[in-house]
């Protein structure tokens, strides 16, 4: 995974709990990769994971008007195509 972003990257000082800087350094050893590397990785899982509940309660939403769409699509469908 290439932690290369648009415009760069900046160094930034934060302070972590110990088990995720041990985590942190566990997991980069494993995969061989930076710890930059892996924190960019669970940053990404957790927008993603952000994005995905949006857009399920999006379609949650939006479900009743689809449903009114889809029937009144076939009955349309139905009325206008030639029967078999």
């Amino acid at each position: 995974m290439s932690t290369a972003v648009p415009g760069g990257s900046k160094a930034v000082n934060f302070r972590l709990p110990p088990w995720v800087i041990a985590y942190l350094a566990s997991r980069a050893q494993e995969q061989r990769q930076t710890k930059t590397e892996v924190f960019i990785e669970a940053v990404t899982c957790l927008r993603d994971r952000e994005l995905a509940a949006l857009m399920e309660e999006g379609y949650r939403d939006r479900a009743d008007e689809a449903l009114e769409f889809a029937e009144t699509t076939l009955t349309v469908a139905a009325e206008t195509l030639p029967q078999r």
